[in-house]
């Protein structure tokens, strides 16, 4: 009796504790699989590999100790920017300032004598296209790491905003320009909605234009938006209505206030502010077709062979991120493609609109068709 329940205590035992054992191994997860069967979150890994890599950057950045920018944008700009990086990341920006040629200019020369001293080009995208055309421009993928400045949806759009195919500019600005402008005394609310009613016969002899065969709003606006938005024959038509054409774009808003033409087309906003907040009867308009949306002095690329590689990577990745576009925003009085980043602080008539059509006028492809359009113009306009 006695050896019968010592065999059926030792298979009691032997039988809890193979249950344990599959126990246990059922609570270890397998090779890449949770308990339960789950996978791994998708983003876990990828998120530790940029954390480690920004942090990384980081602290290469600091030891580097500045970043050195060549730039044409105003003195507002540049301290409000060296100001908040500096607060954020504890890094220096060094500044090269002159206008577009002479940066390019400078960049060849020291290039040439085997000089790498600069680190990024910050503002407008002609000059970017020319350093690129140069070869001097790394693909800018290679600077960003934040995972939300490389998540298309940031964006306005929902496209990352590089102004050419291959991806070297990044345009991080969005600021829509007034259509025209009207001397309110001459023209009725409502009787121009459409770049349709500028070809009423009314209107002949009374529209004053920026030259569209010189860089500028007027080049902009009829070789990329309304060559665009009506075609080559509204163009053409639009001509036959005897548009005066100035280069003077103070002279051309000036007119309109005082009457001796009705309409302004592509006149800059800053003179027909000052204007309008004098007194003068003078308006600005949108029109329904659409309109333009460009960057300004809102574009960046990374130089090749830069340097300082890390601190270059950090000031871009604080630039377009939330905070340092607020930053440069608010200095530059314009809208971010962050969709993100408020823009209480922005003339609403300046910031684009969601379901509106607008022409990117920044783009590398509509700068080429301008220039292309801009020797039509003379025959079309009769511009010598």
């Amino acid at each position: 009796m006695l050896k019968t329940v010592s065999l059926l205590v030792a298979v009691l035992t032997l039988f809890i504790t193979a249950a344990a054992c599959v126990q246990e191994a059922r609570s270890v997860p397998q090779s890449g699989v949770e308990p339960g069967g789950a996978k791994p979150a998708a983003g876990a890994t990828a998120r530790a590999d940029w954390q480690v890599e920004w942090e990384k950057v980081l602290a290469q950045g600091k030891s580097e100790g500045k970043v050195v920018v060549i730039t044409s944008v105003g003195p507002t700009q540049r301290d409000a920017v060296a100001k908040g990086v500096k607060s954020a990341h504890a890094l220096d920006v060094e500044y090269v300032v002159a206008a577009g040629t002479a940066l390019l200019a400078r960049t060849k020369a020291e290039r040439g004598a085997g000089l790498y001293t600069s680190d990024i080009l910050l503002g407008g995208p002609t000059t970017q296209l020319t350093y690129r055309d140069a070869g001097f421009l790394d693909p800018f993928s290679t600077a960003l790491i934040l995972p939300d400045i490389k998540d298309p949806n940031t964006w306005f759009g929902g496209v990352m905003p590089y102004m050419e195919k291959g991806g070297y500019v990044f345009s991080f600005q969005r600021l829509t320009n007034s259509d025209l402008i009207i001397n309110t005394e001459m023209v009725r609310p409502g009787e121009v909605t459409s770049y349709k009613d500028l070809l009423d016969p009314k209107w002949k002899g009374k529209i004053i234009l920026q030259d569209p065969t010189i860089s500028g709003r007027g080049n902009n606006m009829i070789n990329s938006v309304i060559w665009e938005l009506m075609g080559e024959d509204y163009v053409r038509a639009l001509a036959k209505q005897e548009l005066v054409v100035t280069r003077d774009i103070r002279l051309q808003a000036e007119s309109v206030a005082r009457g001796k033409y009705a309409i302004g087309l592509a006149a800059t906003d800053d003179v027909v502010v000052e204007l309008k907040n004098a007194g003068a009867p003078i308006e600005q308009l949108h029109l329904k077709e659409g309109g333009s949306i460009g960057a300004s002095q809102g574009s960046v690329s990374m130089l090749s062979r830069q340097a300082h590689p890390n601190a270059a990577r950090v000031f871009i990745n604080w630039l377009l991120g939330k905070e340092g576009q607020l930053v440069i925003g608010k200095a530059l009085g314009n809208a971010s493609r962050r969709v993100d980043v408020p823009t209480d602080y922005v003339d609403p008539d300046k910031v684009p609109k969601q379901g509106v059509r607008y022409i990117d006028t920044d783009t590398e492809e509509q700068i080429r068709l301008r220039a292309d359009r801009a020797v039509l113009d003379k025959e079309i306009f009769g511009i010598r």
